[in-house]
């Protein structure tokens, strides 16, 4: 059974997989493609209006216009940005239980059992992009309110007819979401094995970059992105002194010290040589000692270097879903700046830089950081 409960402990893929479709050109397609989706909920006040007479009418046309809203909404969100996590689940789990309702209201159990084979979409959708919990209740829904079907069919005299239908609902609500997962946990776990620096165990550069994109996606409009660009200073000059098996170990170090003072949230990857880069999704863009925190966390771990450390943060409402990876490469050059300026005075110090005018991290201007203020 330890397969099972390493399945329902599984985390959620959604801010990962949302970084790499963003990475690889696929957000808008996806975005376009979910946004119809999504529109589809408005399939259940049209049947409720021009279809057959429904006991409870009132209730019946009441709650499928709130579906019809929720759908229209999560349409007009899904065109005009990636969602947040939550907002992906209530609209995953707003479309079960849709779907599901509409099914126990349907009066004919054949196409409400066929309605409940749609259960399979939003099962897919669950098991793409969040966890095992999730796919759990949405396959309850089915085998329930298919079971409820069964027996209106059993009790009509089609006992066989209700049994194949509900045969063929398990197969599409099985098959297709586990299907999905299996594949996408195989492409995780592939991209975690091909994405890690072999020797301190933290993300490469091209990982780092497309972890953060998928958290500033799903990040709620009122956080703030905040980024770190960690250099280790005389780094040259220990290798040169005490070989490279010192330079090596001090870089492991360093990680280890890294990860250890950062919060559970941040992602580390190391993007250089001896560089490294922190980025966590925080509640305000005014990052309190963050930078010599981690400069005291490095000069902890080993008494052989030092680092210096430049910050930036960003609003994520001014973050649009086609433009997060510009907007990232000019908040980490921003941060890059801040700490030249940090080693230019000497090293083992922090400096933060500090944005004019509305926050807006925009255009060659903020490139170079008129002022880097100290932490």
């Amino acid at each position: 059974m330890k397969w099972l409960a390493d399945w329902w402990r599984q985390p959620d893929h959604f801010d990962w997989l949302s970084g790499y479709l963003q990475a690889h050109g696929l957000g808008t397609n996806t975005r376009r493609l979910l946004s119809g989706l999504s529109a589809s909920l408005l399939m259940w006040p049209v049947a409720v209006v021009w279809g057959p007479a429904l006991p409870h009418p009132v209730l019946a046309l009441a709650l499928a216009g709130l579906a019809g809203v929720i759908g229209v909404s999560m349409a007009a969100l899904w065109l005009v940005r990636w969602p947040t996590r939550r907002q992906s689940i209530v609209f995953a789990m707003t479309g079960s239980t849709t779907i599901a309702a509409a099914s126990l209201w349907q009066v004919r159990p054949v196409v409400a059992l066929m309605a409940c084979a749609g259960l399979a979409v939003t099962g897919g959708y669950v098991a793409l992009f969040h966890n095992a919990r999730y796919m759990a209740v949405n396959l309850l829904l089915a085998v329930a309110v298919g079971a409820v079907q069964v027996v209106r069919l059993v009790n009509a005299g089609e006992p066989m007819l209700g049994i194949d239908a509900y045969l063929l609902v398990l197969e599409l609500n099985v098959i297709v979401p586990f299907a999905i997962q299996i594949v996408v946990r195989a492409l995780g776990v592939d991209l975690l094995r091909a994405n890690r620096d072999p020797l301190t165990g933290l993300m490469n550069r091209r990982a780092c970059n497309r972890a953060i994109i998928g958290r500033m996606l799903t990040s709620a409009d009122h956080m703030f992105l905040a980024v770190a660009m960690v250099d280790l200073d005389r780094f040259k000059a220990l290798n040169d002194s005490q070989g490279h098996a010192a330079g090596d170990q001090a870089l492991v170090a360093a990680a280890h010290a890294l990860t250890t003072v950062c919060q559970d949230s941040a992602l580390a990857g190391r993007i250089g040589g001896e560089e490294f880069l922190i980025a966590d999704v925080v509640a305000t863009e005014h990052l309190t000692h963050w930078g010599q925190q981690l400069c005291d966390a490095i000069a902890a771990s080993t008494p052989r270097v030092t680092a210096s450390v430049g910050t930036a943060a960003l609003a994520l409402r001014y973050v649009g879903s086609d433009d997060a990876d510009q907007t990232l490469r000019r908040l980490i050059a921003c941060a890059d700046s801040a700490m030249y300026d940090a080693k230019r005075c000497g090293g083992n110090q922090a400096r933060h830089h500090r944005r004019d005018g509305d926050g807006r991290v925009d255009g060659d201007r903020h490139l170079k950081p008129q002022r880097a203020e100290r932490d």
